[in-house]
């Protein structure tokens, strides 16, 4: 398996457990659709579609600047 795949996967499990711990109610406001859309989506449906949105609002770039923040604190030093 690739490199990036695997991050993939890994992340898409990360959201999928975070997904599992939140209701219909608390997913239906972020997810990309409408709410009156996801009206009749099933609990797992919204889960799927959490998952996915993220991944995709991720991919898109719009966390780069949080990201490169969070690894730095992570991984380097303070100063570095």
């Amino acid at each position: 398996m690739a490199v990036e795949t695997r991050y993939k996967k890994a992340l898409v499990n990360i959201l999928y457990y975070q997904a599992l711990n939140m209701s219909k109610e608390e997913l239906q406001p972020v997810l990309f659709f409408e709410e009156n859309a996801t009206d009749f989506w099933t609990l797992e449906q919204c889960r799927m579609q959490y998952c996915k949105d993220q991944l995709d609002f991720i991919e898109e770039g719009n966390l780069d600047d949080e990201i490169e923040e969070t690894w730095n604190k992570v991984f380097m030093k303070e100063g570095d």
